[in-house]
């Protein structure tokens, strides 16, 4: 028991020794860019889309890097359009690089249902045309589900009003 109490005060003191190292060494005040979507409410996310919409995915077709940021061009068919217009064959691309952090979504994968929104680009299915999806989760309601939980969503007026273009940020110094 003792052993045990004892690793458990050395593995605090370790962590609290970490977060001081951390908070101490911090910059003194950073301008980032702030970019993307709040991924909060439903309501949100259909306000500022230019398209939504229930597809499956049929094939991923391109992955590339570029500048430390990873973007993959998938071909969907669209089984639900809700907001905007979809061609029946659209492919839309998503960044992929920061997946699992808070504000990420999910990465399109072939034979899955899921609901898109799109951002910006083309939704019209034309010959080397693409869309911006910046929103992607898994189609979990069913379609007939997802139609309706989407248009109550776009039926409610969004209360953040934020825009999802890039702001930069002044953070405060440590």
């Amino acid at each position: 028991m003792k052993e045990w109490v004892g690793g458990c005060l050395v593995a605090a003191v370790a962590a609290a020794g970490a977060a001081w190292f951390t908070i101490a060494t911090q910059e003194t005040g950073t301008t980032h860019a702030v970019c993307g979507p709040d991924l909060g409410p439903d309501e949100g996310v259909a306000a500022r889309s230019k398209a939504v919409a229930v597809v499956e995915t049929a094939e991923n077709t391109r992955y590339r890097e570029d500048g430390g940021s990873a973007y993959l061009t998938t071909r969907v068919k669209t089984l639900q359009a809700l907001k905007g217009e979809f061609a029946d064959i659209v492919h839309v691309t998503q960044g992929v690089k920061n997946v699992g952090s808070p504000d990420s979504y999910a990465v399109l994968e072939p034979g899955r249902q899921y609901v898109i929104a799109v951002q910006s680009g083309s939704t019209t299915g034309a010959a080397g045309s693409e869309a911006w999806a910046w929103y992607a989760e898994p189609a979990q309601r069913g379609i007939a589900g997802e139609r309706a939980h989407w248009q109550e969503a776009l039926a409610s007026p969004s209360e953040d009003g934020v825009d999802s273009s890039c702001e930069d940020v002044d953070s405060p110094a440590g």
